[in-house]
């Protein structure tokens, strides 16, 4: 699941580590509080690791800058959404926490972080 831009992937992997801890603790009946909190740092990070994406895009004049970050926006009100609803206690939650990173990785990352990446490399 890489992209071909070394930060890019490095940032990746940090984040599918942490959703895989993610659903490592729901399938092992963790705490609410550790699945929380494990929910939150993804979220976190997502959002630092988006800014630099966003970041880069402007940087370089990428074409698809503005469709790229409103996935990003997408993306975070998605798993927001999933924490109120995990937070709060509704029946089922933890379901969609653990396909979840489904939409963010396999979709988000093989699609549009892959063709940034390419965007990023290609020579001038």
């Amino acid at each position: 699941m890489t992209t071909g831009h070394v930060i890019l992937d490095t940032d990746h992997e940090r984040l599918v580590g942490l959703i895989d801890q993610l659903s490592a603790s729901i399938i092992e009946g963790k705490s609410k509080i550790a699945c929380a909190e494990l929910l939150d740092g993804i979220i976190q990070h997502a959002k630092v690791h988006f800014a630099f994406e966003e970041q880069l895009m402007v940087e370089q004049c990428y074409p698809k800058a503005d469709q790229h970050a409103i996935e990003h926006a997408r993306l975070i009100r998605q798993a927001v959404r999933y924490m109120v609803k995990f937070n709060a206690n509704c029946p089922e939650s933890h379901i969609p926490l653990i396909h979840f990173p489904e939409d963010w990785l396999t979709f988000h990352i093989l699609t549009a972080d892959k063709e940034l990446a390419e965007f990023l490399s290609a020579p001038f």
